[in-house]
């Protein structure tokens, strides 16, 4: 099973993509809608929440958890990755700078 983790409602689309390009998978999802937005709050809190999320997922049988959140993503990925270096922690940012390169004119906003 696939875990998706935002600090909200958009990771749904990120969520219904991979439903569409990826059927063969089952999915859980966990949106933090109470305490939504992240981009508000400090690096310390940002990461005990992303982390509470993806022990949720694990607890709950996903074998790749992937942060759907930007804020979260860009935050705590790669503490999440270093602090859990058996498990499988995927973000959103670099896989969407690379398509933004890839397809896009000669300036990318973020």
């Amino acid at each position: 099973m696939l875990g998706v983790f935002d600090s909200g409602l958009g990771g749904l689309t990120v969520l219904k993509e991979f439903i569409r390009l990826l059927p063969q998978y089952d999915y859980l999802y966990l949106g933090d809608n109470a305490r939504a937005p992240y981009g508000d709050k400090d690096q310390e809190t940002i990461y005990r929440y992303t982390k509470e999320a993806v022990d949720y997922l694990f607890d709950h049988g996903c074998s790749l958890v992937i942060l759907a959140c930007n804020t979260a993503s860009a935050d705590s990925l790669r503490k999440l990755q270093a602090d859990y270096p058996q498990r499988k922690i995927l973000g959103v940012l670099i896989p969407l700078a690379e398509v933004a390169v890839a397809t896009s004119a000669q300036r990318i906003g973020v």
